[in-house]
């Protein structure tokens, strides 16, 4: 019984990393996308047209890509180490 138990905790968590990586692109993608927008947002109507009403779509932007960034090498990071573990 308690080897049965075991094998379904194994099957579940091997689903799960499968299911991250799934998600994986998507929950990379998009904040990158949302920030690219942001800075394309303050470039058109900031930047071009020089008006400071604009600068907290750059700071926005600019706080989204660096989180990102930082979380989604760390999140990579632990999806690799866990499937080498595990397959």
């Amino acid at each position: 019984m308690e080897k049965n138990n075991e094998f379904r905790k194994a099957t579940i968590q091997k689903l799960l990393v499968r299911l991250e990586l799934w998600f994986a692109p998507f929950l990379i993608i998009m904040p990158m996308s949302v920030s690219m927008l942001f800075l394309g947002d303050w470039y058109m109507r900031g930047f071009s047209q020089q008006s400071t009403l604009y600068d907290g779509e750059l700071w926005l932007g600019l706080l989204l890509l660096c989180v990102n960034f930082f979380f989604d090498v760390l999140f990579i990071r632990s999806i690799r180490m866990q499937k080498k573990r595990d397959f």
